[in-house]
This record gives structure tokens, sequence and C-alpha cells, in this order.
């Protein structure tokens, strides 16, 4: 029995007439009533009895049609999923996210899209930036959050998201006694904690870029992954660092924070970016819909909980 006799003979039990099946499955009612014959050839049992007046329904014919009825549910049902997983509402979406990202910004965009999305699963995979470019080109994950610009060629990003930047700064440095904002200039005597120079990111150089404007170069005490690691060597009172705002959620003990000044900067140095990365050959529907639901244009700043926007083939490690 194929999809269209299930549906003329559930047709037919409801309405008990062939004219009113027929106008109900949007057919004339000769290929309905055919198909009906047909059906019952081929299975050797007599559905219906109808005479010129009437239509009435057999024992057998009732046991085939609540059978029926639950096998077309169960199709109609796969159907709508794989068109819901066709259009990116349905299947498995792994995400790898690191850094400050944790904080705000990843829980926001989950939420955001789990409120037209129900039925996507999330794989989460914390993991260092740079392992997320690894991941993406091998197909570990299908979507990256992480610190923008990337300079990779297989890898196409889109802006989500921008903080400002602050200065993290130990215990009883003396521009603690400052509530204000702290400019690099201020910063010219002390040692820096960043991050590692990476190929196809740009913190690293932006922090020299920074320092320059105020007409130094800066003395870098350490390099590492992680803003973590950062934040936590800063609290040893080695040195300070300058991060995304979201790092002070980490409220580590031994380090404070204060805002930095950004006045008369380039645009592409007052604030830190982030967005979402991915393999420009392989997006799945499921991400797919993560980028586009994540990316609608808003008349406003872009916001993680309201409404993000595109930005070019570029990221940062975090």
């Amino acid at each position: 029995m194929d999809l269209r006799q299930m549906r003329y003979v559930i047709a037919v039990a409801d309405e008990l007439s062939f004219t009113r099946a027929a106008a109900r499955c949007n057919v004339s009612q000769p290929p309905l009533s055919r198909a009906i014959r047909d059906l019952e050839t081929e299975i050797g049992v007599q559905l219906f009895e109808r005479d010129t007046h009437s239509v009435r329904i057999t024992p057998a014919g009732e046991t085939l049609v609540s059978e029926a009825r639950l096998a077309l549910a169960t199709i109609e049902k796969g159907i709508e999923s794989a068109r819901q997983t066709a259009s990116g509402l349905r299947g498995t979406l792994k995400l790898g996210f690191g850094g400050s990202t944790v904080y705000s910004l990843l829980p926001a965009l989950i939420r955001r899209f789990r409120a037209d999305a129900c039925d996507v699963d999330f794989e989460f995979c914390p993991m260092p930036v740079l392992n997320q470019i690894d991941a993406l080109r091998s197909g570990e994950i299908d979507l990256g959050l992480l610190r923008l610009p990337i300079f990779d060629e297989m890898i196409e990003t889109a802006f989500v998201h921008g903080e400002p930047l602050v200065v993290a700064l130990p215990e009883g440095h003396p521009l603690l006694e400052n509530r204000g904002a702290i400019s690099i200039a201020d910063l010219e005597s002390s040692r820096f904690i960043t991050y590692e120079p990476t190929r196809g990111f740009n913190f690293h150089s932006d922090l020299l870029a920074l320092c320059r404007l105020a007409k130094f170069n800066p003395e870098i005490r350490h390099q590492v992954a992680t803003t973590e690691a950062v934040v936590g060597i800063v609290a040893c009172g080695e040195g300070v660092a300058i991060l995304p705002a979201s790092a002070e959620r980490l409220r580590m003990e031994g380090v404070a924070f204060r805002p930095l000044e950004t006045g008369g900067m380039p645009d592409h140095l007052r604030e830190v970016r982030f967005g979402l990365a991915w393999c420009k050959d392989t997006p799945s529907a499921t991400a797919l819909r993560f980028i586009s639901r994540m990316t609608k244009p808003s008349a406003n700043r872009p916001d993680p909980a309201t409404s993000l926007s595109h930005a070019g083939t570029t990221g940062d490690s975090a």
C-alpha cells in the first residue's frame, strides 16, 4: 500500500462516501475508486461494502485503516523531520569555543538560536582558538566562536559581537589608585603579558600597534595561549595585560581591571571583535541556519543577545 492509497482509504473510512473522499483528496472520484479496488485486489480483502446509496467499512477495513493511520503519521513525521534537517532546524551542531567567549557571548548565542531551532542538538567542544582552525579544516567541528580577524584561505567568518578593551593590573599596582580609564601611555614602564603570536591571528601585532601609538615598544614578559593563563600570570605580579572586557568575569584573586582609554585610536584597535568561523567548502545546513540566525542585520550596534552582522574572512586568539 503506497502513500496515495493510504490517504484514499483513510478518507473513505472517515467520509463513508467516495464522492466526499475524492473531494477531500483533491482528485476526481474514478481514480480514487480505482485505487481502492486495486488495493483490495492486491491484498485479497474487501475493505468497503458499497451500493448505490451507502458505503460501509468492513471489519478488515477497520483494521487496515487503523494501521494505516499510524503508518501515515509516522511517515509524515519523518517527512517533516527530513525537511527540518534540510533547512537546518534539526540535526547536530558541533561548536568550538574558548577563552572569554564562554562568559556571556556563547550562552547568549545558544539561547537565541534555541528560540527557533529547539530540535538542534549541540556538541560543545572547548578548545584553544588555533585548535579550532585545525578542527574546522578537518571537520571535527562545524563552527568556531573566536576572535577576529582570522587570516586563513579555507575559513569564512562572520562578525557577531564587539566589546571594549580593559587593562588587567596586579594587586598593588600604582595605576590602581586611578579609578578611571588608563591610557596606553600610562603603561610605558610596565611589563606585558600577552597571547602567543600565532600565524593567522593578529592580537599580538595589535598590542604592538597600540604601544607604538604612544611611541614606545612594549616589554613583553610572558606569552601564553589562553585568557585564563594571561590573567593568572598578571595575578602573580608578573606584568599587565590588555584584554576583552569579558575577562573581568574570571574574578581572579590578585588582579584588578580598569577600562582602556581608546580616544584617538583607529577603529580596529578600539575593541575586540568576536565572530563565527566555518570551513567555506563544507558548511552543514544546521551551521548555515545558525550563521544566518546570528547575522541578521540590525539598525543598532550588533549585540550578542539581539542582532549580529557580517564581517569578512578575517579572527584572533582568545
